[in-house]
């Protein structure tokens, strides 16, 4: 069974360890949580609070939007985020799809 994150008012009871800088992740979008905060201020020119960023993440988790791979060694979650496009894209085209055929019948 797949670990996953606790939710935030939880503390992790026995999390795995990804350490950082592991080339075998080189070719997967795998970041931790300030790793993903950093990366979208420089897109967005805005900094997200980690935190607040960390429990959007974990419901994505829950709803298998992105992946739980671990935690560093110094306590920060680590995110697969490679499939995410894939699986956000699919989410929203069933939606639009079922509110389209609603509208239709409608």
């Amino acid at each position: 069974m797949t670990q996953r994150p606790p939710s935030p008012q939880t503390p992790a009871s026995k999390p795995s360890v990804v350490p950082t800088g592991d080339s075998s992740l080189q070719d997967r979008a795998v970041l931790t949580t300030p790793q993903l905060a950093d990366r979208l201020e420089e897109r967005i020119g805005y900094r997200l609070d980690e935190i607040a960023l960390e429990r959007v993440l974990i419901e994505l988790d829950r709803h298998g939007y992105v992946e739980w791979e671990g935690v560093t060694r110094v306590g920060d979650y680590v995110w697969n985020l490679s499939e995410s496009p894939g699986h956000i894209a699919d989410a929203v085209a069933k939606t639009l799809t079922g509110r389209l055929e609603n509208w239709l019948r409608g």
